[in-house]
């Protein structure tokens, strides 16, 4: 798997919540209710597009679903989070709702495994570099057209690519949109990240998977494309815009059951 710990029974004593707005007031209550009846601490309850969490947290449970992961691990960028699942797919969460107070349980009695999950680095021309935990999506502007793309791969150029764009994803992220794109599920514990294509135009194209040293470029040269990390708002990029790819030193950090490793939330999820 990613690289791996434990959260060891009584470990937890300070909590963070974040929830998505469209969950109901009555889970988040059965949750602090749950926590408090184990002697934890709620520090903070916080929607999703909150910033800036407090440090001082031992655990972030997140109400939602993959998109309100995402967007906590933002908020809350350096700690575990654990998951509830209210979204469709569910893939980074640990826990069912119908689960909630039993789930609480396992992870106050029996500790949780987290599993650190590599990042992506992504620059726009000379801007300091961001980070996405799924992926960066390069797509193009307007629905009828295509976009025009040099990829380069340690200073190298490799091909012109004429798409709809392009998916740079994590081991995390291969099981989101570049799994709907045709890219591999990479196991979590892979150092490298893929580069999948989106609808080329091009009798023959694969996806790559590229090793934790390999900077991809990608540089447009016919019309605009919009720039999307981890499902955020997108920006416009322009002719000539470079946007250059690696594998991140910083990690995500998922708290998972016995009931939900990677393994089993794959099968879970998408078998």
């Amino acid at each position: 798997m990613a690289s791996a710990r434990r959260l060891e029974p009584g470990s937890v004593r300070r909590v963070a919540i974040v929830a998505s707005r469209k969950v109901g007031m009555e889970h988040l209550e059965r949750l602090q209710g749950a926590l408090v009846r184990g002697g934890v601490k709620v520090v903070e309850t916080r929607p999703e597009d909150d910033p800036d969490g407090r440090d001082q947290v031992d655990l972030v449970f997140v109400l939602g679903g993959d998109g309100t992961m995402l967007r906590a691990s933002r908020i809350y960028p350096d700690k575990v989070l654990l998951g509830v699942n209210f979204g469709r797919v569910g893939f980074m969460a640990g826990m069912l709702p119908e689960h909630l107070e039993e789930g609480v349980q396992k992870v106050l009695n029996a500790g949780i495994e987290v599993q650190e999950y590599r990042k992506l680095d992504v620059r726009v021309g000379d801007e300091a570099w961001r980070t996405a935990a799924n992926d960066a999506v390069l797509l193009k502007k307007r629905p009828h057209q295509i976009a025009s793309v040099d990829v380069s791969v340690g200073g190298e150029e490799l091909f012109a690519f004429r798409c709809d764009g392009f998916i740079a994803a994590t081991p995390l992220g291969s099981t989101a949109y570049a799994l709907s794109a045709g890219g591999p599920i990479v196991s979590g514990d892979a150092r490298c990240y893929v580069l999948v294509p989106i609808a080329p135009h091009a009798l023959v194209s694969r996806p790559l998977v590229l090793g934790e040293e390999q900077l991809t470029e990608l540089r447009l040269v016919e019309r605009d494309a919009l720039l999307s990390l981890d499902g955020e708002e997108p920006r416009e990029l322009h002719v000539g815009d470079k946007v250059r790819v690696r594998l991140s030193a910083e990690s995500v950090k998922i708290g998972r059951t016995d009931d939900w490793t990677w393994w089993r939330a794959l099968r879970r999820t998408f078998l």
